[in-house]
Formats: structure tokens, sequence, C-alpha cells
């Protein structure tokens, strides 16, 4: 066991927990909590979680996890910079040039095509109308007019008023306040990493009884469904900048200048 992993462990000890306490504590899966103190950093799910997740640890035992990661900071894993693509290089304008003079006949002849085309719709559309003008009204469509203006005289609430809305909570920070949920209806949670994967735990009511728990890779989403009867719920991210969450369609309207790679957010369900 390495030094790192043998001082934390013992600030474990010294706070009395165990493993199980640590990972109800942190929610961070037990063999990961094992392996950070085994020093078996290859077994997490990459370089960044590494680095978060001995920071969250050391900060559970009530250690300075910046000191932590500055004096240990040979033993833990650097997150790799992402490769830079290459610009592509323009093209040349002379030979953009050529190169349309050397198609010019076929466009011509595709100009000349798209012009058939269009005055042949708007012949068609002339005739249309025309006939739409001769049709005479019926009985049935008298009928058919009357009752949809008796429909339009009931009042309907409007749509802005039955639309999901999320607001943020001023009191509390990471804390939001989701109105307008339909209890009758069914409702998705939909998980998206950007431009980095995000290891992300998902889990409801003050109990907090896990619904889903893993990493989204780069670039894709994972969905959620929730019971219609949901009154809390709880996200926690192990990479906040490069995390979207977005409940019914609607985004949480996390702040630009929130700080901090791990972000627990506070999702409370009103009617």
């Amino acid at each position: 066991m390495g030094e790192i992993g043998e001082k934390l462990r013992s600030a474990r000890l010294e706070r009395g927990y165990t493993i199980d306490d640590l990972q109800k504590k942190t929610k961070i899966q037990k063999r990961y909590l094992v392996a950070i103190e085994e020093e078996k950093f290859d077994q997490l799910p990459g370089d960044f979680y590494v680095r978060a997740f001995v920071k969250q640890y050391a900060e559970s035992v009530g250690l300075d996890s910046k000191a932590l990661l500055q004096e240990f900071g040979d033993e833990i894993p650097q997150v790799q910079p992402e490769e830079v693509q290459p610009e592509t290089p323009k093209p040349n304008k002379e030979t953009l040039w050529n190169s349309i003079r050397n198609h010019l006949p076929q466009i011509s002849i595709l100009a000349v095509v798209v012009v058939i085309v269009c005055l042949i719709g708007l012949v068609m559309a002339k005739v249309h109308s025309q006939n739409a003008h001769q049709i005479p009204k019926t009985t049935q469509v008298e009928k058919s007019t009357k009752a949809k203006k008796k429909a339009d005289t009931t009042k309907k609430a409007p749509a802005s008023e039955q639309q999901l809305k999320i607001k943020a909570d001023n009191k509390q920070t990471d804390s939001f306040v989701v109105t307008n949920w339909q209890s009758a209806s069914a409702h998705n949670l939909r998980l998206t990493a950007t431009n980095a994967d995000a290891w992300i735990t998902v889990n409801t009511g003050d109990e907090g009884q896990t619904l889903w728990q893993g990493v989204v890779n780069a670039g894709s989403s994972h969905d959620v469904d929730l019971q219609a009867d949901v009154q809390k719920i709880s996200i926690k991210t192990g990479n906040a900048a490069s995390t979207e969450i977005y409940l019914n369609d609607v985004q949480l309207p996390v702040s630009e200048h929130q700080v901090g790679t791990v972000h627990t957010y506070t999702l409370s369900i009103k009617e």
C-alpha cells in the first residue's frame, strides 16, 4: 500500500468509518474506494475520476484535498489534454473557380430543371386554388364550423401554464424547484455528457434510493424513467462542467459560474 493510500485509510479509521460507511457518504462504489486505498488507480474509470474520487474521499474524512493532491501529485495519474485537431486547409480560390467552370454545363442544366419544376408547381397551385373556390359549402361543413366555434369558447389553461418549469432556489446552491409536475404523466430524466466522460448517480427521496449509477461517455446520453409520485430527485456528477441534465426535455438551469468538478443537484417536485 502506498503513502497516499495509507494516509487516506488512516484518516478513515480515525473517523471510525468502514468502507461501507464511506460508500454511503460519498456515493462512490466500494470497489473504487478499495482501489484508491491500495493505489490501484488503473481499476478506476479514467484518470479524471482518480483525481475527482481521491479529492472526494479526502474531504469526506476531514483531509485538505487540495494539499493532498499537491503533496502526492506524482503518485496520481494526470489528466491528459485533448489532442488538438489540425485545421483543414481552405480551398484555393482559383481551384474552386476552375472546378465550377468545368461543371458549368451540368450546373446550367440543373438550373433549367429547377425553373421548370417551380413553374409546374405554381401552375398546379393555381389550379388547386380555383377548384377550391368552386366547391360549395355543404350542411356538414356548416355544422363542423359551428362545433369548432363552440369548442373554441371552452376555457382552456394556456400552454405556458401547463408546461413543466424548473427554477433555481436562491436560498440554497445547486437546489432547484420543479413546478407544473403532472402526476398522471410519465416522466423522463436525460443525462448528457458533452465533451468528456461523466460519472453520475441518481437518487430519489430523502432516504437516497439509487435509481441509476454509472459513466456517461462523452457525446452520449442516458435516460432514466421516473415514477409520477416522486417528490425529490438528487443528481450527483463527478464532472459538472461537462454534464447537462434535462427533465422532460427542460434543461436544468445550472449556473455558468459554478466552481469545482463534483456537484450534487437537488430537485424538489411541486404539483
